[in-house]
């Protein structure tokens, strides 16, 4: 570890110096770091040295630091993405959206955009936040799914945040998003009646969306793949449940 943040300091362009003031650290305690002469790190060092360096969070690697160190990974919403990603293209043809771990929409392909039909500077801040979009009465999606598929996105997003219920950021987040939506968050979630259990219960529900110039509705199921080495970020893709949607899916790629 100690090398790898010689090697992103250096690439920055910064002293031993700045680093150490930026992490509340001596230039001999880095020094010590960097030459793996300190055997232990604490986990919010770790992190601190990572997010003032940013690479180390953007790319994942803080988290291969965290693993070999006995930590549990770094998570938060809205830490920095990369300029350019493949995590998205690579579900073409289907519809791919990527969350992160406060379910803030951070990007998606162009199938998806297809579907959406929202400017992406529409979604900033708390706008971006997937919750609000559904739950707001005002929001993007509100009133678009039932409330069966809308019980079981909620469970899903409680036994995501389960392991970081002690976490500063969700009781943040989870109070900003109450605000918003004019809720208590107990109260949406008694209002769907979810109760957290072993696994996410069931649903036969598929999502329907209307893409513009097809007369019938597009009808997929989707599903969820974590991206490697960032915890904080998933992409949810869609797959065509019949002819109709499929075709669609190929000719927004073809056009």
């Amino acid at each position: 570890m100690g090398e790898r943040i010689r090697f992103y300091r250096e690439r920055r362009g910064w002293s031993q110096l700045r680093l150490a003031q930026q992490v509340a650290l001596s230039q001999k305690q880095l020094s010590r770091v960097e030459t793996s002469q300190v055997s232990e790190l604490s986990r919010d060092l770790i992190i601190q040295i990572a997010r003032s360096l940013k690479e180390p969070v953007i790319n994942g690697e803080v988290n291969e630091w965290l693993y070999d160190s006995g930590f549990r990974p770094y998570v938060e919403p809205l830490l920095e993405l990369p300029q350019t990603y493949p995590w998205l293209n690579r579900f073409s043809p289907l519809p791919a959206l990527l969350l992160d771990i406060g379910w803030f929409i951070r990007d998606w392909n162009r199938e998806m955009g297809g579907l959406l039909r929202i400017p992406r500077e529409s979604l900033k801040g708390l706008e971006a936040n997937l919750i609000v979009q559904l739950f707001a009465s005002d929001g993007l999606f509100s009133g678009r799914w039932s409330d069966e598929l809308l019980r079981h996105m909620l469970h899903r997003l409680v036994i995501q945040w389960q392991p970081y219920v002690g976490d500063p950021w969700l009781s943040r987040l989870k109070d900003n998003i109450s605000r918003r939506i004019g809720m208590s968050w107990n109260t949406l979630l008694a209002t769907y009646h979810v109760i957290l259990e072993d696994s996410i219960p069931s649903t036969s529900e598929i999502l329907v969306f209307a893409a513009d110039g097809e007369p019938a509705a597009l009808r997929f199921r989707s599903n969820s793949v974590p991206v490697p080495l960032r915890p904080d970020l998933t992409v949810t893709h869609y797959y065509p449940l019949d002819d109709v949607t499929e075709k669609w899916c190929q000719k927004t790629v073809e056009s």
